[in-house]
């Protein structure tokens, strides 16, 4: 990957992070098929919507929780011990899931809520604080890979628990899970005195750094990136899809069959992860290149424009399959749907959610790179997370045809405006703190 060289503490909170996503992806897989499976079949007997809004309504949670855990990290406890902590509660939370059951089931939720607020902002804080200001394009690159780890562990989770899902059951699918994040606790406390040495810690300059008062620059570039984030929730709405109403397309209308073996529908939600593993390292080459070669970065509302482009187009090649269920419920098409439509998703994806979380921690006055990431998944993840479930639940009872059709105008309009909002960003994030 060109001649740039991370820090060892990329690497490091990279492994930790594919554990941890390893563990989530694979109970996230599974969680709306476990609701509306019957109680003989080891599930909770739910309808298909009541199951769907179930995963808008956790999705929406685990990104409120780290506003909250994001704090804690910053004013408290420190990144480093937020991640430890975090990765126990969630540890302790898939165990809870291995339990069939309503009461095991919003118990797991929970710790996995509380845990997931702790973690997830912490460990991001950490990558940014592997660079110096001025690194921008280093660390966006760094974030890059940092998101190639997710998949990683977003591709084996669901693949895997998928397949012992179908083989043993559900319980033995959400066991495996917790096993996932026992390794990477294991892996960050070996870790969290070498290559992380530095990094994560709540130190006497950090505190008094963050006592001072808000200037009027922080203020602007504060404001500038929470409109940012309200902006990216309509994409959110399709970020949450995969989990929800595309597991149930997977599961009901897509021919899973090749030969004598049936496709885990949970695998089409794990698959797409790969291709994100591949166009990781390309898309950060990519960006290097681009800054030697012109010597100027490709702008963050370019970035989150083409996201916006991107999954409007994975959108309308899905369409034609939205369009024979509306007609047939029980219509069975190719997977060439789904693989068409995570294609496009997969690019897109990369171009919005690394970025902002990069972002986050560049528009952060000093001492809430933390509170800012959660702020980015308070605001863009969990609204759109919740509205994500609502509109999985109401292809239900309402012609889909039109809320698609919705979907990607919307995302069109949206897409545009960045574009034209493209050079006011960067002046503002071009200010000093």
């Amino acid at each position: 990957m060109s001649n740039i060289k991370y820090p060892r503490g990329v690497i490091a909170l990279s492994s930790i992070e594919m554990w941890e996503r390893f563990s989530f992806y694979t109970m996230q897989g599974l969680l709306v098929l476990y609701a509306a499976a019957k109680v003989s079949a080891g599930g909770l007997g739910w309808s298909e919507a009541s199951a769907m809004q179930l995963t808008g309504l956790y999705g929406a949670f685990v990104y409120i929780s780290p506003i909250f855990g994001g704090y804690i990290a910053d004013k408290l406890i420190g990144h480093k011990w937020a991640v430890l902590l975090g990765s126990i509660i969630m540890m302790l939370g898939h165990a809870a899931m291995a339990f069939q059951g309503e009461t095991a089931m919003f118990i797991g939720l929970a710790l996995l809520i509380i845990g997931c607020g702790l973690m997830k902002p912490a460990i991001s804080s950490m990558v940014g604080e592997l660079f110096e200001h001025g690194e921008s394009a280093a660390k966006e690159s760094a974030f890059a890979i940092f998101y190639m780890s997710i998949n990683i562990g977003g591709f084996l989770g669901p693949m895997i628990g998928g397949y012992v899902q179908e083989q043993k059951g559900y319980s033995y699918a959400f066991a495996m899970a917790a096993l996932g994040l026992v390794i990477g606790i294991v892996n960050f406390l070996i870790t969290k005195n070498r290559s992380l040495k530095n990094v994560g810690n709540m130190t006497n300059r950090v505190q008094k750094e963050v006592k001072k008062p808000w200037s009027a620059t922080d203020w602007k570039k504060s404001i500038t990136f929470i409109t940012l984030c309200i902006t990216n929730i309509m994409w959110n709405v399709i970020y949450a899809l995969p989990y929800g109403l595309l597991t149930v397309y997977a599961d009901k209308n897509i021919d899973r069959h090749i030969g004598n073996f049936t496709i885990p529908s949970v695998w089409y939600y794990g698959a797409y992860s790969i291709l994100i593993i591949i166009y990781s390292p390309i898309l950060a080459w990519f960006y290097q290149a681009y800054t030697k070669k012109f010597g100027q970065e490709i702008t963050l509302s370019t970035k989150l424009a083409m996201g916006y482009f991107l999954v409007a187009i994975g959108t309308i090649v899905l369409f034609p399959l939205v369009r024979h269920i509306a007609v047939d419920a029980n219509y069975h098409g190719s997977s060439w749907y789904l693989i068409g439509f995570y294609t496009f998703f997969s690019i897109g994806e990369l171009l919005t959610v690394p970025v902002l979380l990069s972002a986050a921690t560049s528009f952060a006055p000093h001492g809430f790179s933390a509170t800012f990431v959660s702020l980015n998944m308070a605001i863009s993840w969990a609204i759109g997370a919740y509205l994500g479930g609502e509109f999985g639940a109401l292809t239900q009872s309402y012609n889909p045809v039109k809320l698609f059709i919705g979907l990607i105008a919307i995302c069109i309009i949206f897409g545009i405006g960045h574009l034209f909002t493209n050079k006011k960003v960067e002046r503002i994030l071009a200010l000093e703190i």
